[in-house]
């Protein structure tokens, strides 16, 4: 005999044997494993496969309230492929009701011909569902039929199996990655504006130099943006084209569609407008390098410069609009390089974030295992200031002109220079009073560092841990 199918054989007879012993405690049992044509019945993928099938039916019985005994968990890869092997302890359920359950289960899962869950009653009898499975390659006959006849060449079922697995997987992946896209660009809007104090700006404590919109403003809006990252996510997941240009009509419709959401639950306050901006390009182009396996932050900086190459003339150079000129085409206009604001921050591939902020992220979080209140209130205020004394806000442009946005680069500047000096408390109280002074709020420097959170814990929870 081929020492392979010896040792199948083997394999299959110690479960038989591992359920027999379960009989003396009167017991049901339920077991659990892959139906896989063909050797080896386990590799990398198999296994990772039945890990989350094994996962979901633990999640589904216990839906159920059907209580599994984990002291009694047999979980092994064998030579019969991936096992799982467990005593059921609740009483409300037969075996038979069990059975029946986690028929439905098979029944309903998007692969559940490659399923097997079985369940013997207290007596150590089999319980049978009484229907024959259709064999998942030809979907024609019974399973059983084509098995004994050896209907179909095992080369090509077992194709067949790692395709729809491999499929099956990767839906989980895109799903795990864009659910987890949308939670961390909402926290970065969270963490943004709960970081206090700070100069000119809404805080969890004070409304700084705005008198239309207060924390709760922030929280509203941003509950009502982030229904809507995933959705981006999801886009950029996918996106086929050879073209990511071609992505940008799309994205900016996204947009537009958030923006009203904003809107309508801030009753016309501008909330995150340059956020929403920043924001949807970066969760579209990190889901799209994600979707690849290829995300780093130099692939990040030079697709979001691909995109966006000749932004600035496209977006300012021109009347977009009718009618009166807007914020952001004045300040170009009567500014040049230094007026582009926003645009001129992400045609450039985002140096404040990448070259400013995240450095400063990278020196106070990375030696951290979790991120409390008081690392984050350290971290964030470093790195907002590090943005500020870089970026030419066009908010403040406009509205202060030229000399006053010098001077509040000039004085974080200082404040940087003076971190973690006993000094530093106190300058950097001034600079949060000159704000209120002169009543400016940097704004753009805001969205920046919500931005710059985002792609620390797009690196921190998403690339790092995939590695």
């Amino acid at each position: 005999m081929d020492k392979s199918i010896e040792e199948l054989l083997l394999a299959k007879d110690r479960r038989r044997d591992l359920r027999m012993q379960r009989l003396e405690r009167g017991c049901i049992t339920l077991s659990f494993n892959l139906n896989i044509p063909g050797l080896p019945k386990s590799n990398d993928s198999f296994h990772a496969f039945f890990t989350t099938c094994l996962n979901e039916l633990q999640d589904y019985l216990l839906s159920h309230r059907i209580v599994i005994n984990r002291e009694t968990i047999h979980c092994e890869t064998d030579a019969a492929g991936d096992f799982f092997l467990s005593e059921i302890i609740d009483p409300d359920y037969s075996a038979i009701q069990i059975k029946k359950l986690c028929e439905s289960f098979e029944t309903n899962h998007p692969v559940g011909r490659f399923l097997d869950v079985d369940v013997v009653d207290e007596k150590g009898e089999p319980i049978s569902s009484g229907k024959a499975k259709l064999c998942f390659f030809c979907n024609n006959a019974p399973a059983i039929y084509c098995m004994r006849k050896q209907a179909h060449d095992y080369a090509a079922m077992r194709m067949k199996v790692e395709l729809e697995i491999s499929k099956y997987q990767e839906s989980k992946r895109k799903n795990r990655v864009c659910k987890q896209l949308a939670i961390l660009a909402t926290q970065s809007l969270l963490h943004e504006v709960a970081l206090a104090p700070k100069p000119g700006l809404v805080d969890r404590f004070d409304e700084g130099s705005h008198t239309d919109m207060d924390f709760s403003t922030f929280l509203n809006s941003t509950a009502a943006l982030s229904v809507s990252f995933k959705k981006i996510a999801e886009f950029g997941y996918t996106f086929s084209g050879d073209n990511l240009k071609d992505a940008l009509p799309n994205l900016r419709l996204i947009g537009l569609e958030i923006e009203a959401d904003m809107f309508a639950e801030t009753h016309g306050v501008n909330t995150h407008k340059g956020a929403i901006f920043l924001l949807g390009f970066s969760i579209f182009v990190s889901a799209y390098l994600l979707a690849k396996e290829s995300f780093s932050n130099e692939r990040f900086v030079s697709i979001i410069q691909a995109m966006n190459g000749d932004l600035v003339a496209r977006e300012l150079g021109k009347k977009l609009y009718l009618g009166k000129e807007t914020h952001g085409e004045e300040c170009f206009r009567r500014f040049g390089k230094k007026g582009q604001g926003i645009r001129g921050e992400i045609q450039a591939g985002m140096p404040c974030v990448f070259q400013k902020a995240l450095p400063v992220l990278y020196q106070h979080f990375d030696s951290e295992k979790i991120l409390n209140d008081k690392l984050l209130n350290k971290g964030l205020t470093h790195a907002l200031l590090a943005i500020i004394s870089q970026n030419d806000d066009s908010n403040i442009l406009y509205r202060k002109g030229e000399e006053i946005l010098e001077e509040l680069k000039n004085r974080a500047v200082a404040c940087m220079d003076k971190y973690g000096t006993a000094q530093f408390d106190a300058d950097y109280e001034a600079l949060v009073e000159f704000c209120r002074h002169k009543k400016i709020s940097p704004g753009g420097s805001a969205d920046l560092l919500a931005v710059s959170y985002f792609m620390y814990n797009v690196n921190r929870q998403l690339v790092w841990n995939d590695e």
